[in-house]
């Protein structure tokens, strides 16, 4: 399991000076004793727009995935919003790199070296959702791009990113990292970091996420792209014939997969999981398509 740090920070906010008066002090109003505190300035949210994923050009054998997830109702809202994967404390998050991850597993069961081609992220202040878009396919470089991995931060900055990704990289000794994506969004603070929403937006809280994805030098010279896909079928093998206990019949809705649908969206919407709703329909990955008839566990 990856391992994830991360930065809190506070929001430093003007000192106000209090006066008091000694039992001594005649009670006199004197404009000496009145301190005037700046407040701080209104900012403005505008409406959120959404990233039409429709609009991405694609190759032949390119895929789309695209997902999102909310931090509303989780402990520290902020970094709950930044966890793209997920976060230590309670495994929260969006999981993307998991996703992404086993969407390369799927191009190169079709023959190909995968590749992570383009990745979109968006985040809504309002309602503390991220909305993510990857391209998956078909690498043009001739090399095979095995993971997807990321570190990042919620108020940290820069330098609080940049100390994680060494240790990220020594988990991936054996390939060679290249920077995909350096997510770098000041998101104005509508809530405070225990999820209430504030009366006024005074702030905006930073959010940093750089992702890397790593290609196998080895593949194509001592290792051949069959054996890669043919280990990345014996691990879901594994996965998929690991021992469960026995579990009571389950009863199962019906719904079919629509334009612009996402799992997450439809887990939400029979308040439900993306991992059950998977499950449920022996998925191999989070992918899911138009057309699709999917059973929605209740």
């Amino acid at each position: 399991m990856r391992r994830f740090k991360f930065i809190f920070f506070s929001i430093l906010i003007g000192s106000q000076t209090l006066y008091a008066q000694t039992d001594n002090e005649p009670e006199v109003e004197s404009f000496d004793s009145i301190v005037v505190v700046p407040s701080k300035k209104v900012l403005e949210v505008p409406a959120f727009q959404k990233f039409n994923p429709d609009t991405i050009p694609l190759g032949e054998n390119d895929q789309l995935i695209s997902d999102s997830y909310t931090a509303i109702g989780q402990p520290y809202v902020y970094d709950a919003l930044h966890s793209f994967n997920r976060r230590r404390m309670d495994n929260f998050g969006g999981y993307l790199n998991d996703k992404i991850n086993a969407g390369l597993a799927e191009v190169r069961s079709k023959g190909f070296n995968s590749d992570l081609k383009k990745l979109y992220i968006q985040i809504d202040p309002s309602t503390l959702t991220v909305y993510w878009t990857a391209v998956v396919g078909p690498s043009l470089d001739g090399r095979c791009y095995m993971h997807v991995d990321s570190r990042g931060s919620a108020g940290g900055g820069l330098a609080a990113v940049q100390k994680q990704c060494p240790r990220m990289h020594r988990l991936h000794s054996t390939m060679i990292p290249v920077k995909l994506l350096e997510f770098n969004d000041n998101v104005l603070q509508c809530y405070d970091w225990h999820g209430t929403k504030l009366d006024s937006v005074t702030s905006k809280i930073n959010i940093q996420q750089h992702f890397y994805k790593y290609y196998d030098p080895q593949i194509g010279t001592t290792v051949t792209l069959a054996e890669v896909a043919q280990k990345d079928a014996e691990m879901m093998f594994v996965l998929a014939s690991t021992p469960t206990k026995a579990a009571p019949v389950a009863r199962y809705k019906r719904y079919t997969v629509k334009q612009g649908d996402t799992l997450s969206q439809i887990a939400q919407k029979f308040h439900t999981t993306p991992t059950r709703i998977k499950n449920a329909n022996n998925l191999r990955s989070y992918l899911i398509r138009v057309g699709q008839t999917l059973k929605i566990p209740g």
